[in-house]
């Protein structure tokens, strides 16, 4: 009888125990690939498969590693959905990540599908940005973004700044937080430009490619004060390529972080 009993004990705490796993234990405990599932932000759109539109609000796509800037009639039709991540776990470690956003394709029956809410899935996220591989930190940048949580420039601001962080990584969060400046300030991306325009974001790009010590103060300058919102989207942008340390300085101002 006593055998019995202990045994109940054990089978009914069995599903609490699973219950109580934390994402990131349940995407460790895997293997191969697994498919994550949660809310995206309220401007975030994509045709689930290829590209990811309206990242920070903007009509810029991002695919392939790399914003583009276009017409929308050049791209598939952007639409609002959740965000799909699929990782690539291998000896319980994210080794890469895949994001995408809009209708969910069927699901491959072999891999492991986990649906959350937006807060579970930024928790684990973040720890991947903090702690993380230096392509699975940066890969689960871009979906910490979409996730529909608060903005994590505070977060991506400590990893900018944390020197025990790969150089790519911190790399990768200059240049979130200089796109996230840019969308805090209302500056549009470079679709529709007139000739004016960019006429003048060239010379933003040629005083780019100047020696440090003359480029870097005039691009933290234009950044800051530039009247036109093609320069100054486009010295926000290259400060972040060439400033290093002073670039995350600009960009925790104008975004109003510390």
């Amino acid at each position: 009888m006593r055998r019995l009993v202990v045994l109940a004990a054990i089978l009914s705490s069995a599903p609490v125990a699973a219950q109580t796993q934390t994402l990131s234990q349940r995407v460790r405990a895997a293997n191969g690939t697994v498919e994550v599932i949660f809310p995206s932000r309220a401007t975030a759109c994509g045709d689930g498969a290829t590209f990811i539109g309206n990242v920070l609000g903007t009509r810029s796509h991002y695919t392939d590693g790399a914003t583009h800037a276009g017409p929308d009639d050049w791209w598939p039709a952007c639409v609002r959905g959740p965000v799909r991540v699929v990782a690539t776990i291998i000896d319980g470690d994210v080794t890469r990540i895949r994001s995408f956003v809009g209708p969910v394709p069927a699901t491959d029956t072999a891999r492991q599908t986990v649906t959350v809410t937006a807060a579970d899935a930024a928790s684990w996220l973040a720890d991947l940005v903090t702690r993380g591989s230096a392509r699975a930190a940066s890969d689960a940048m871009l979906p910490l973004i979409v996730a529909d949580v608060a903005e994590p420039w505070p977060l991506l601001l400590r990893v900018a700044r944390d020197e025990s962080r790969p150089r790519a990584v911190r790399q990768s969060a200059i240049t979130w937080l200089g796109n996230g400046a840019a969308e805090h300030l209302g500056l549009r991306d470079a679709t529709g430009q007139s000739d004016d325009d960019e006429v003048r974001t060239q010379a933003v790009f040629v005083l780019s490619q100047r020696p440090k010590a003359e480029s870097v103060p005039e691009l933290m300058k234009l950044a800051r004060t530039a009247t036109n919102a093609a320069v100054r989207r486009a010295a926000i942008f290259w400060l972040g390529q060439v400033g290093g340390d002073r670039a995350i300085d600009v960009y925790a101002e104008l975004l109003g972080i510390r």
